[in-house]
């Protein structure tokens, strides 16, 4: 199977979003495509392999490959987000903490927990970016 990237992607997010079948022209106004045969090149090729198909309402996903993502509802969220969402959290705790007794946390844990949840930060947002 070839991996997704470009417009597959693009178009192959969108319809693991969407609630119901969707017609090929909306996808290609949708995601601004220059036109309805590029779309369905994409969409045939992603049909070759395996991961959508054609009604006679429009195209469903037919295989779920999220990669890094959890989709909650219809919305994907990557996973990154809950570990970053975790020490985001810790590190507000490790703040409290310090505020009302000083002398119970040093300023290296305070570091210890920043530097991973930039870096988290900073993947969920890339990765929010790919999938728009």
């Amino acid at each position: 199977m070839e991996s997704l990237t470009g417009t597959r992607r693009k178009i192959y997010y969108y319809l693991v979003k969407q609630r119901s079948p969707v017609p090929l022209r909306k996808i290609q106004r949708e995601l601004d495509l220059s036109s309805p045969s590029l779309a369905l090149y994409h969409l045939k090729k992603l049909e070759e392999n395996g991961l959508v198909k054609e009604t006679d309402e429009g195209y469903i996903v037919t295989k779920l490959v999220l990669g890094d993502f959890v989709k909650l509802m219809n919305v994907l969220i990557p996973r990154s987000a809950f570990l970053a969402s975790f020490l985001l959290a810790s590190l507000i705790l490790l703040w409290i903490i310090n505020y009302i007794n000083p002398y119970s946390v040093s300023l290296f844990s305070s570091i210890v927990i920043a530097i991973p949840t930039g870096i988290f930060i900073i993947d969920v947002v890339k990765k929010y970016n790919e999938i728009r």
